[in-house]
């Protein structure tokens, strides 16, 4: 009956310190069954009952629940206990279908009994009633068979082997048919007496591969379908490994001409330009990807998108070539191609090792979804679209959960389990049909976190069972400060996101080695600050996205005012001298060296200029390079080599080595382990338009002894620590990565 749920060391079927355990149908029995097929023996059964467990972290006189079942009445269901752990329990049995309840501990206070009300610890799913958040304990329906990931072990060399059983459902039908596939291709397995099925396979190709489990009853009803992504590669993949480059689908590059469509009435910086999956592909075909260092590539929204211009916050028509305005969940922009284009191109990235990201647009739907036609008197939107983001009283703070982006475009009610679903459901198409290996999550602070544990937990409890992790990144836009990390990381847990982009690094590389509004001292200010903020969370530092100026023209002091007018009427062109490239270069080895997993927004590899939105979105810039141009992208080229090839780069510690109000040295470090040597990597960088050069001492922790020679991963150049020291020698605004 119970909806499992097992993330990161929170269960709802283990008993955790303060947490509620649930046990129900996943929990079998063992019976005696005979089987149409001829596998006589005995198979598990579903339980139709659930069992409640609670192990208080302080001292309480008893334990209830409170739920939708018993009408939130407590003495309804009281729990026994405790037992020689300390933990209380009950077993109860509960009709199908998803419960509100919420724990309630009894504590003895000046000789009454008070109750407390929590919601479970263990359960980071959610269900509302009036507005109030309660924990959910979905209940499935017993008597339907199950299929249970027991173990997967595959090799780089291509040997696969696995184990999973055929769980029969409470009412014992037998079982029917089962059968196992790889990749599409069906493997010879034959179930033994007690459900139990091997398989094994040798030969597979570097690249990644899905097995699928289908079983039926002996009555022909169906369990769930057991999918199992994993890969084969020589090392195991960590999202920190690479670049993550934001592909802006319809400007990066036309592959096909075929589906090109411009909106009418729309002018054509807001317009359909022609890029497309195809396009994407083949650049990863013709290895550009893989020059640059990406690991990971993020799609704009691949979903439909109405035709035809709407009015935007300035009054001017504008199409939905960037994505954000959904009429469908699950068919793609006829503009960028078929789903199969798509399926094509993720086949293709897996190829290279590339992961691809979509953009997941959970915040609102277009008014001409389906979902919004079908449901808006349901209570699955919020409001009528008379409260619009920032107009009137209708504030970005107050009503940051229900006001509306423009009148279009309805908000989504995550207080609505039904809507939740159907939305949590179309995003896991893109991950189950599509094969994309993680979510780029929209606009996170403006719907209710539900939604996003509901996504995480979704994805790990149907496609995370080898281990391959389905990365979920948010976009939370902030400033620079404390209160504005913690806003950020509120966000991030092992139940909801993985990581965030980090705005306020965007705005410390922009002032440090943009605008120079800021020192170097500052940067490494935002640095460590980030580093303690956020620790080992894998965040995405970047200067660059779809909603800000581009670097280059601010660092070239080419951005008059906000920018959002001149996109229209004064466009900025290249940057008249090598000022802007060589900041743009400076930042790409920031950027290329950072921890976590470093965004490059498409074109900053060759410095592409824009103001703000829409300019910020030119079409990519593909041949006729300029010397500074082509120097740019030579330069990021040799900054993702070094972080593929430096895990002290992808993986490794910061601290810093120097630091004034130009010249910035940090090492990156993966310290030893037992007769594992330790890894460093050091990061110069000099804003100055002189020349530097500084005897850097090598930090305490660091494990760089007199003697070590280290290579600039940029130049060539070598130095040699001498008497704990660096001999740093860098000219006016460049960089260096040394290494061993």
């Amino acid at each position: 009956m119970l909806h499992r749920f097992t993330l990161k060391g929170l269960a709802l079927r283990m008993v955790a310190l303060g947490s509620l355990a649930i046990a129900g149908c996943d929990d079998a029995q063992t019976g005696t069954d005979l089987g149409t097929d001829g596998f006589a023996g005995k198979l598990e059964l579903r339980s139709c009952k659930t069992t409640l467990s609670f192990k208080p972290d302080h001292m309480v006189t008893r334990v209830a629940i409170g739920g939708e079942w018993n009408a939130f009445r407590p003495d309804e269901t009281k729990l026994t206990g405790p037992d020689a752990t300390g933990t209380y329990s009950t077993t109860i049995e509960l009709p199908t279908g998803v419960h509100a309840y919420k724990v309630v501990t009894y504590s003895s206070v000046g000789g009454s009994e008070t109750p407390t009300w929590i919601l479970d610890p263990a359960n980071p799913y959610s269900k509302f009633i009036d507005g109030t958040e309660n924990s959910a304990l979905e209940v499935l329906d017993c008597k339907l068979p199950l299929l249970r990931f027991e173990r997967l072990d595959h090799s780089p060399d291509g040997a696969l082997s696995g184990e999973i059983t055929y769980v029969d459902g409470a009412d014992a039908a037998g079982l029917g048919t089962l059968t196992v596939t790889l990749d599409g291709a069906a493997l010879s397995v034959t179930p033994d007496p007690n459900g139990h099925v091997s398989f094994s396979k040798t030969g597979l190709q570097k690249d990644k591969h899905r097995l699928t489990i289908q079983a039926t009853d002996a009555g022909g009803r169906a369990a769930k379908d057991l999918e199992i992504p994993f890969w084969v590669e020589d090392e195991t993949f960590d999202f920190r490994d690479g670049l993550l480059y934001f592909v802006f689908t319809d400007r990066f590059k036309d592959g096909d001409p075929s589906n090109n469509a411009p909106a009418n009435g729309v002018m054509t910086p807001a317009n359909y330009e022609g890029g497309d999956f195809e396009g994407v592909r083949q650049s990863i075909e013709s290895g550009y990807f893989d020059s640059l260092g990406v690991r990971t590539l993020w799609l704009s929204p691949p979903n439909a998108n109405p035709d035809g211009g709407f009015v935007g916050s300035d009054g001017r028509q504008y199409s939905g070539y960037h994505g954000y305005w959904p009429t469908a969940g699950r068919d793609t922009q006829k503009r960028f191609g078929s789903l199969d284009t798509l399926r094509a191109l993720v086949k293709s990235a897996h190829a290279h090792g590339i992961r691809v990201l979509v953009d997941s647009v959970l915040n609102h739907v277009h008014r001409d979804h389906p979902l919004y036609v079908q449901h808006k008197s349901d209570g699955w939107f919020n409001g009528d679209g008379s409260c619009v983001c920032g107009q009137g009283s209708c504030d970005w703070d107050t009503h940051r959960l229900d006001c509306w982006f423009t009148n279009y475009l309805p908000d989504m009610n995550y207080q609505n389990w039904d809507a939740t679903e159907a939305m949590v459901d179309d995003s896991l198409f893109w991950a189950r049909e599509v094969d994309v290996d993680g979510f780029r999550v929209d606009a996170v602070k403006h719907f209710e976190l539900a939604a996003t544990r509901r996504l995480r937990g979704r994805l790990h409890e149907d496609l995370e069972h080898a281990g391959s992790l389905y990365y979920l990144v948010g976009e939370t836009f902030t400033g620079n400060n404390d209160a504005e990390r913690q806003y950020i990381k509120s966000f991030i847990s092992p139940t909801a996101l993985n990581a965030q982009f980090d705005f306020p690094i965007y705005w410390a590389v922009l002032g440090a080695l943009g605008q120079y509004s800021s020192t170097m001292r500052d940067l490494e200010a935002t640095c460590n600050a980030t580093d303690a903020t956020f620790g080992d969370t894998p965040m995405s530092p970047f200067f660059g996205n779809h909603d800000v100026a581009r670097f280059i023209t601010q660092a070239a002091i080419m951005l008059q005012g906000d920018g959002k007018e001149q996109a229209w009427n004064n466009p900025p062109g290249a940057p008249p001298d090598d000022a802007g490239y060589i900041k743009l270069r400076n930042a790409l080895t920031f950027l290329g060296t950072q921890p976590g997993v470093p965004l490059l927004y498409y074109g900053d590899e060759v410095g592409l200029p824009g103001a703000a939105d829409p300019d910020n979105r030119r079409m990519m810039k593909w041949t006729g390079y300029s010397t500074e141009e082509s120097a740019t992208l030579a330069h990021i080229q040799k900054v993702g080599a070094a972080r593929k090839e430096l895990v002290a780069l992808r993986r490794g510690s910061r601290t810093t080595a120097w630091v004034d109000d130009d010249l910035y040295v940090f090492a990156r470090f993966v310290a030893a382990n037992g007769t594992t040597p330790g890894k460093v990597a050091l990061v110069g960088i000099n804003r100055s338009w002189n020349a530097r050069a500084e005897s850097v001492p090598v930090p305490k922790n660091v494990p760089l002894p007199d003697g070590t020679v280290l290579k600039d991963r940029l130049t060539g150049a070598s130095v040699t620590v001498t008497d704990g020291k660096i001999p740093a020698s860098l000219g006016p605004h460049t960089s260096a990565i040394w290494a061993p």
